[in-house]
């Protein structure tokens, strides 16, 4: 019984002391939190500095930096070890003035947000989507064909994709404008309704160009057609006659 109780006693003493999570401090005047580490003993504090996590940035509604927010939001939200049911209320505050008007608005009129990825679907959906389509729509005004209107066609019909808030007719417009000259003029002379059509208009156009000048170049390098009867010079053979001189 007392060597028992002696094992016990070993055992405890010489037991790793329990693992606590890390504390986060009040944030600071600078829009940091630190994370500090719990003391495992002098030598363990001494290797675990303070480590200083940064908020988000504040979050102002511009389309090209809403995955960047999202992205160091739920950075942030793992590192600091945030509960899921106090993610909604912080996030707000990583909010501007407008967008934080915006979230009560909607708060009172009962379309509030259940958590944060509620949220963050709503924003995405807002902004980001809205700048892909913008994005998509500038580069679909300055394509031009510059290479085969097959290829032509592959990178409008990826661009056309991203659109949806452009009608079939300013599209079908678009794609006629990016093609060359001649092929953009027989194109549009067919007055195709849909983009599909032009798509085809355009291949049919391109292939008949170059039936044409192929044509036109082969003619040209056979010259004019030789004709082997003689010249008769009727002028000259009036003068002889004229003068006499005749059979």
């Amino acid at each position: 019984m007392m060597r028992q109780t002696m094992e016990g006693l070993v055992m405890r003493v010489a037991a790793p002391p329990p693992q606590l999570p890390p504390q986060v401090l009040p944030m600071s005047e600078e829009g940091t939190q630190q994370l500090v580490m719990p003391s495992q003993g002098p030598d363990l504090r001494e290797q675990l500095p303070w480590i200083a996590l940064k908020q988000p940035d504040e979050f102002t509604g511009r389309r090209n930096t809403v995955e960047r927010f999202i992205t160091d939001t739920n950075d942030y939200f793992t590192n600091v070890n945030v509960a899921p049911h106090h993610q909604l209320g912080l996030v707000k505050s990583f909010l501007c003035k407008e967008l934080r008007d915006w979230f009560d608005l909607r708060v009172k009129r009962d379309m509030g947000f259940a958590d944060w990825p509620a949220l963050r679907e709503v924003l995405q959906r807002r902004y980001k989507e809205k700048h892909e389509r913008r994005k998509a729509r500038k580069q679909v005004l300055s394509l031009r064909c510059t290479g085969t209107v097959d290829d032509y066609n592959k990178e409008f019909s990826l661009l056309a994709l991203k659109i949806t808030n452009v009608s079939g007719e300013n599209l079908v417009e678009d794609y006629i404008e990016g093609l060359p000259p001649g092929i953009m003029y027989e194109t549009d002379k067919m007055e195709p309704a849909t983009l599909d059509e032009a798509m085809e208009k355009a291949l049919d156009s391109e292939i008949w160009l170059k039936q044409a000048s192929l044509h036109s170049r082969s003619h040209w390098l056979r010259g004019p057609p030789s004709d082997p009867s003689p010249v008769i010079d009727s002028i000259g053979s009036a003068t002889m006659e004229l003068c006499g001189v005749g059979v």
